[in-house]
């Protein structure tokens, strides 16, 4: 049964209300429920008879982000992981901090679930371990991660205290759905731009190489990337920022991509993605390493 009920029209900042629980009642459940932009909470439940306020329970700021998504924003503001699996994200942040500290780190994979790849014997691993592992890489690639997602990790500790010589980037393709985390491709683009910016913030001796998003699916999805990455190639300094776009390699024709390259998702790669992904971008990583 629903004792109270309390709504208004304008927007408050606090409020409070008396119940009479029945005599027959054997418990009660006191719940606040709210609707719209910013926070609420509820403390402060005491019987009209208690000694004593119950405060309530403070919560930390990262049980607020375990248990919520974070709100809606552009694609260049950091926020944490909006899928069901916060916990295992938030330890995957803690795993790849704690590898930071260890050091002798010359080159970071950042990015989503396609540089998440890289790891995954299935798909990039062989090429992985014959490639990368000698030259001394991580990968810190977590599959559903947008700019955002990334931006929010760089800051949590994952390249604190090193100084590796260059960091290999992919990130944008997730920002492509109507969620928390979309934008304009103009927006995107910025996403990009900004976890570029931070990058160059933490590692002032590193370079980047920013690696264009793929093409992917469909026309829609591709005629997006390239609008993207038209804008992304902007960056591409000469120097300490390079730009490749590696399009051309996976597009059987425009809106079109090559199957044998990709799963049949036609969005993450198979064993020949990453193939053909090491052998594009050998030269200009082998450049960007001396």
């Amino acid at each position: 049964m629903q004792l109270k009920f309390v709504q208004g029209d304008t927007d408050w900042t606090a409020f409070e209300t008396e119940v009479t629980v029945p005599e027959w009642a054997a418990w009660i459940n006191v719940l606040l429920l709210a609707e719209g932009d910013g926070k609420a909470w509820l403390d402060e439940v005491r019987g009209a008879a208690a000694d004593k306020v119950d405060p309530g329970k403070p919560v930390s700021a990262e049980q607020e982000m375990a248990s919520s998504p974070p709100p809606k924003d552009k694609p260049w503001v950091p926020g944490w992981c909006i899928h069901g699996w916060r916990a295992a994200w938030f330890g995957m942040n803690k795993n790849f901090a704690e590898r930071t500290k260890k050091g002798d780190i010359d080159l970071v994979f950042y990015g989503d679930s396609i540089t998440m790849g890289w790891g995954d014997a299935k798909a990039g691993k062989d090429v992985w371990d014959k490639r990368y592992a000698p030259l001394k890489a991580v990968n810190y690639g977590i599959g559903g991660d947008s700019t955002r997602q990334l931006l929010w990790r760089i800051q949590h500790g994952e390249v604190d205290g090193i100084s590796p010589k260059v960091v290999v980037l992919m990130i944008g393709t997730n920002n492509l759905y109507g969620d928390q985390n979309a934008g304009t491709d103009e927006e995107i683009a910025q996403g990009v731009a900004e976890v570029v910016k931070v990058l160059r913030e933490k590692l002032p001796k590193s370079k980047v190489l920013v690696m264009a998003i793929l093409p992917r699916q469909n026309d829609y999805f591709c005629g997006r990337i390239a609008k993207i990455n038209a804008i992304t190639a902007k960056l591409d300094d000469g120097k300490t920022v390079r730009y490749l776009d590696m399009g051309g390699k996976f597009l059987e024709s425009p809106g079109k991509v090559k199957a044998d390259l990709y799963n049949p998702d036609q969005l993450h790669l198979g064993p020949k993605g990453y193939e053909v992904w090491a052998e594009t971008m050998q030269p200009l990583l082998e450049e960007m390493l001396r």
